[in-house]
């Protein structure tokens, strides 16, 4: 994860994810971050909910306690970069409704220009705009509208590499074009079908991974 302030300096961050995928949309995800020193430990734990509020714990190693994220507080910025909480969450088909705008050349790609509106509470998006691959139905860009209708930030996608029958991107950055600062996630390596636990993904075990 790479941090890139509006005069550029560069904060950079080692995490590592797991991701236990459950029936009927409800994944487990944790985010661990190793490095540097100074949030070493710190760890999101996300129970996806497929129509509403995701449940989100953040386990702060300084303080030694678990914070659960209230429903308001999913706005906030996840770890000072330019992803929230609400970002970080579930993006289930069912907590949005859809409409279509268009159909448009991204980047040398035919896509479809969809809008996608929440439908869940306390959301800080009132719409996201977003271009749709037809080859393979990737999502290749995002831009999302805060709650005074403004464009906020624009998240694209680059690098997807199949994995089985699973696309994952190899890239994830976003750009807030109000702060003009920048988040870069870099994905390294990937695992698939490792045998993950579920007690790994439990809020008492957040204090138990370091």
């Amino acid at each position: 994860m790479s941090l890139i302030a509006a005069n550029g300096s560069v904060v950079t961050r080692k995490t590592k994810n797991f991701t236990l995928e459950r029936a009927g949309n409800r994944d487990h995800q944790l985010i661990q971050f190793l490095e540097p020193a100074d949030v070493r430990g710190t760890s999101l734990l996300t129970h996806q909910d497929p129509k509403g509020d995701d449940n989100q714990w953040l386990y702060l190693p300084e303080l030694r306690r678990v914070k659960r994220i209230s429903s308001t507080g999913k706005t906030g910025s996840f770890m000072g970069s330019e992803f929230t909480y609400e970002d970080i969450g579930g993006n289930t088909l069912e907590k949005f409704t859809y409409k279509k705008l268009a159909d448009e050349n991204y980047k040398g790609k035919d896509c479809y220009v969809l809008e996608k509106t929440p439908t869940y509470a306390n959301s800080g998006y009132t719409k996201i705009k977003m271009w749709v691959s037809k080859d393979n139905n990737l999502v290749l860009r995002q831009d999302f509208f805060d709650r005074k209708n403004s464009l906020l930030k624009i998240m694209t996608f680059e690098g997807h590499q199949k994995y089985g029958n699973t696309w994952r991107s190899g890239k994830i950055a976003v750009e807030n074009l109000q702060t003009k600062k920048k988040s870069v996630l870099d994905f390294t390596s990937r695992k698939m079908k490792t045998g993950l636990a579920a007690d790994l993904f439990t809020e008492r075990n957040l204090q138990r991974i370091q």
